[in-house]
Formats: C-alpha cells, structure tokens, sequence
C-alpha cells in the first residue's frame, strides 16, 4: 500500500488556481465561473464569441475581484485545445488546473429526422471538444487537478426527439469514466454532473415552433418530481463540489430533481 499523500483527505483550495470553463458566456459556463471567483480561482473564459465573453468578464468584475482572460476560439477544433491551455498559461502564468467542459450544443429531431450535418456537430461539440480538451488538459497538468464535465439526463436514460444529444451525452459519461481510471494515478479526478432541464438559454432553443419553446418550462416540470427545473447556479455549485473533492472520480452526479429516479 502506497503511503498517503499530504493532500490526503483535504478539499482542494482554488485561492490563486487556474479554472478554464467553456461555454462560459452565459448559462451554467457563467455561473460556474461566479462560484469559482468566490473560492478565489482566477478564470480563463473560453466560447466562440469574443464578445460574450468579454461581457460575462465585465460582469465578474463588477461583482468579484477575480481575475479573469478569454479565449475565443472553437471548441471542435484540436488545435484550439491546446492554444486555450498556452493562453492560460500566458494569462497567469501557471497552468490551468481545473477544466470545466461546459460548452454544448443540442438538436431536437428524431434519428429518421436527423441530418448527417446535425449529427456530426453535436457529434463534434459535446463529444470531440471535450476529448480535446480534457486530452490537452491532462498532457500540460503534472498532479493534482480536475476535469468536471457537464453532461445530461439524455446520458443515462433515452428522450424521443434527442437522438443525436442522448448519443453525445452517453459517449461523454464513458469518456468521463475512462478517463478518471487513466488520470486516477495523477490525481486528476474526472467526473460529470447531469443535469435534467435548466432554465438556461439552451432549454428555450431548437424547437419547432414558439409555442413549444414558450411551454417548455410548464411540460419539463410536470415530468420533474420536486416540481421545478435547475437553476443554473445550482448546477454550478454541483461542478464546484466535484472540483473540490479529491476521492470522488468516475462520478456521473444527477442534479435532475428526481427525474432518474423515477
């Protein structure tokens, strides 16, 4: 038996560490970084737009004292992965030390319906770029650290209308299992939550018609036990735990008000 480390038992301390989330412009990305600059950590914002993200570093600073950089870029692309861990290394000089895999996207059609350009990009985003990711992450990361991903309900139970999402999603849990096995010996800890419906701008987009998107929150809350969607800070505060504690990984944490349970 190996002897115990000195971080053995300890929650880790983010005061002064480097956290890359992506998605980070609004939504569950946003609020994450809010529960992060809280605990101290300085935050590379990663997104497609510049100017969301610029916003969403306006906004922190006028709520925390955290320092906080962007990086643009796409996430599908395996060349962005390893240029948003140079640019947080550039911006703070230390390497990112946790990674939160929050960026997604989602396409509500049948498989009949499903076009072989609408499955390659949720293919490519919520699959590709986190293996991206996660891969650069854990090349440029010596010991001690986090990857936290963010996946769905769609990952471990089936959803008419999802095919493409339920696929991504169950492809993201086995990724995430894998790789706590492979980074276990590092003491980077790997772990997903799986949230059921936010209230976040992805829950209102891709429906057919208005009418579907204005109902949507009544006919997700119906299906949900404790009678509401997730806001997306308590989301946040579930990748906070999973980021926080060392001898959970391999982990895929329901935040779904019951609906997995039923």
């Amino acid at each position: 038996m190996s002897p115990l480390n000195a971080s053995s038992g300890q929650p880790r301390d983010f005061s002064g560490r480097v956290v890359l989330i992506t998605g980070a412009g609004s939504g569950v990305g946003l609020e994450c970084a809010r529960v992060f600059a809280a605990h101290g950590a300085k935050l590379l914002l990663v997104g497609r737009s510049a100017e969301k993200l610029e916003t969403a570093v306006a906004t922190l600073a006028d709520e925390t004292k955290a320092q906080a950089a962007i990086c643009a870029g796409d996430v599908t692309d395996p060349a962005f992965a390893t240029g948003a861990m140079a640019a947080a290394q550039e911006a703070f000089a230390a390497p990112a030390e946790v990674l939160i895999n929050n960026a997604g996207m989602i396409v509500r059609r049948d498989a009949v319906d499903t076009s072989d350009d609408e499955w390659r990009a949720v293919m490519q985003t919520n699959v590709d770029g986190v293996f991206y990711l996660s891969r650069a992450f854990a090349q440029q990361l010596v010991y001690d650290g986090a990857i936290v991903n963010v996946s769905s309900t769609c990952g471990v139970v089936g959803a008419a209308g999802l095919a493409a999402y339920c696929t991504s999603k169950g492809a993201l849990n086995q990724l995430t299992r894998a790789m706590a096995l492979e980074l276990a010996d590092k003491q980077i800890s790997v772990n997903a939550v799986a949230p059921g419906a936010i209230n976040s701008p992805m829950l209102f987009s891709e429906h057919a018609t208005q009418a579907a998107a204005d109902s949507v929150v009544e006919r997700n809350q119906s299906s949900i036990p404790i009678g509401d969607v997730a806001q997306p800070e308590e989301v946040a505060r579930a990748v906070l735990f999973l980021a926080t504690e060392r001898h959970i990984t391999g982990t895929i944490l329901s935040v779904d008000g019951g609906y997995t349970a039923t």
